[in-house]
């Protein structure tokens, strides 16, 4: 959409006559906004962990009154979200969403940051290093390990709205990248993605986007996941051993980590420049630090159920998750069912 809304309003013109010819209750498809996908993941994660609702000892649907919701942490391709229910009301109402479930009133913090989901944010990272290099067919990458080398088109580099392209790019001309393997610098241009700055008197996360303090705990799925899942960081290390686990496999050759890992050459050099930017994402841009990185959990599902926006979509949309509580659902205690079946039984007998 962003690159072509008429041919996305084709796409889904198309989408809706194939699937109208099936015996199904098509509603339609659309785009979701930035701050749905957070918020139904939000949802999804809470359900599946029962803050919402739990089924008590005393076989009533109870609020958990000793469990607070989770935050989400979504990191996707093209953009990264952040909700949770903050200590205070909401300033921006651009970044506020209410839900009443099961009889009590949720309002979130939420909001999607589109260009900085994993894919899209290491391609802006290219093309800066591309834009600062002195030779226009060489860059430096000190993200990828040392003895890393790749060769790409200008048309593949500047294909997404998320890269500004320079004035007049040659979509054939071939670029040849080489990794340099230096996290310090990696790091600083990273950084340079950013702008950290707030205005007087507010808090924010970056690009001037208003954000409360984080609180609470926080489930960080998708791309946060499989990224720590590899370097075998998802089992609530301190914020040291992360730091120094990265640092430690960013410094590594190329070489070396073909060598370790050699059924995952296909991404193996992007995993430093996705730490490193999850790392920066998190501690300069949501705001984390070293007290609250205990408060994030790595995982890739809740329950035995992977976490994603979907479930909560679903949810939401077919209203299996009331605005009001639910009421006892079970029926009769089982000894009434079971005279009432001896008593049928007798009178059949009987007769």
């Amino acid at each position: 959409r962003e690159q072509n809304s008429t041919k996305a309003e084709q796409i889904f013109a198309e989408v809706a006559k194939a699937i109208g010819e099936y015996p199904v209750d098509f509603r339609g498809a659309r785009i979701l906004t930035g701050n749905e996908e957070g918020s139904f993941g939000w949802i999804t994660v809470n359900y599946l962990l029962e803050t919402l609702i739990k089924y008590s000892f005393a076989e009533k649907w109870q609020h958990p009154q000793d469990r607070e919701v989770l935050g989400a942490l979504d990191l996707g391709g093209a953009s990264t979200q952040i909700t949770f229910q903050p200590g205070a009301t909401v300033e921006d109402k651009n970044t506020s969403v209410f839900f009443r479930l099961y009889g009590t009133n949720y309002s979130l913090y939420t909001h999607s940051y589109l260009c900085y989901g994993q894919t899209q944010a290491l391609k802006k990272l290219l093309a800066a290093l591309h834009q600062d290099s002195s030779s226009p067919q060489q860059i430096s990458h000190p993200c990828y390990p040392n003895g890393y080398k790749e060769n790409i088109t200008m048309a593949n580099l500047y294909d997404s709205p998320c890269v500004r392209a320079p004035s007049a790019p040659s979509p054939t001309q071939v670029l040849t990248v080489t990794g340099t393997g230096d996290p310090t610098a990696c790091s600083a241009a990273i950084q340079k993605l950013f702008d950290f700055s707030c205005g007087a008197n507010r808090t924010c996360g970056f690009n001037g986007v208003y954000q409360p303090p984080v609180r609470g705990q926080f489930f960080a799925f998708a791309g946060f996941y499989y990224t720590f899942h590899f370097l075998n960081l998802t089992r609530q290390q301190s914020l040291n051993v992360v730091n120094s686990t990265v640092q430690t496999f960013c410094k590594k050759s190329w070489a070396e980590l073909v060598e370790t890992f050699p059924q995952e050459k296909r991404y193996l050099h992007t995993y430093c420049p996705t730490a490193l930017y999850i790392l920066t994402l998190l501690l300069d841009g949501y705001k984390f630090n070293e007290h609250t990185w205990s408060s994030i959990h790595f995982s890739q599902q809740a329950a035995n159920t992977d976490i994603g926006w979907t479930l909560g979509f679903m949810l939401n949309f077919t209203n299996m998750i009331p605005a009001e509580a639910l009421e006892q659902v079970k029926g009769h205690q089982p000894s009434l069912w079971a005279g009432a079946v001896s008593f049928i039984v007798l009178a059949i007998v009987a007769s």
